[in-house]
């Protein structure tokens, strides 16, 4: 009985699901904007969306000093200096400043159905990749920057997006995830920067060194020093894997190697 039950409540979730769907994509059908509630720069009064003119001002000084060259993780850096505060709470990182910067919202445009609930149980929302039609309704909102600056920030992300691509780092490598930052605790990420390629730690690439004072490990140092902690002579990811549990970087220039065995090998280096 119980199991029966169960069947006829999930069929009812899933019946009030898809009626709910079915009305937010008619509206977005219509070109009628939801989810603007928690957006910055905008406050809703009475069901009418109106500019939050004193974050519409932080949102103006984003574009236009990315523009003029200043990077996502200075423009960042700088909002976490003067105290500006985020919605919901939280520290400004580049990632959120990024996307500001690619939000057509701003733009009083929206382009509709760039997400969408896949599973009426877990209410997830997913990335919408074309499973299903995305809609561009123009003038459904105040603007709170003009589409000639947007334009112009969408291509120097682009131009910068290119011209990192081809030395963005593999989704897997053989020292992902092992490198460990004594300082703050997180995990170190690879990066190419003019052909050079560095491990740094994760906190310090997303807020800078405001919050976490860890020193980069150049690539070709750590896996010199992998070499002697393991006593091979030929870089042998498997054989790395296999041996090497974690790499702490203990201190400006010193890793901390631990084995699966427990034993534990500190190694320094100079520049």
């Amino acid at each position: 009985m119980l199991t029966i039950l169960a069947s006829f409540a999930q069929e009812e979730s899933r019946s009030v699901s898809e009626n709910i769907k079915w009305r937010i994509r008619k509206g977005f059908k219509e070109g009628e904007l939801v989810n603007l509630r928690f957006m910055y720069g905008y406050r809703i009064e009475k069901g009418k969306i109106e500019i939050n003119e004193d974050e519409a001002k932080i949102v103006r000084m984003i574009f236009h000093d990315y523009i003029n060259g200043m990077g996502a993780t200075k423009i960042a850096k700088m909002l976490r200096e003067m105290g500006i505060e985020k919605i919901r709470g939280g520290k400004w990182n580049s990632e959120r400043v990024v996307e500001i910067l690619k939000n057509e919202k701003y733009t009083g445009n929206a382009l509709l159905q760039k997400k969408y609930v896949k599973d009426h149980l877990t209410k997830a929302l997913v990335r919408n990749t074309g499973y299903l039609p995305k809609y561009y309704a123009e003038e459904t909102h105040p603007a709170i920057i003009d589409l000639e600056t947007f334009q112009k920030a969408q291509e120097i992300l682009e131009e910068r997006r290119l011209r990192y691509s081809s030395l963005k780092e593999p989704s897997s490598h053989i020292f992902s995830g092992k490198i460990i930052c004594s300082i703050c605790g997180k995990k170190y990420r690879r990066k190419t920067n003019h052909k050079k390629i560095t491990w740094n730690c994760s906190t310090y690439l997303k807020y800078g060194k405001d919050t976490c004072q860890s020193k980069q490990v150049p690539e070709d140092v750590l896996i010199k020093l992998t070499l002697e902690v393991l006593n091979i002579r030929e870089f042998d990811e498997d054989f790395i894997s296999k041996n090497i549990k974690e790499i702490h970087v203990s201190g400006p220039r010193q890793l901390l190697f631990v084995k699966y065995n427990d034993e534990k090998i500190e190694k320094e280096w100079d520049y």
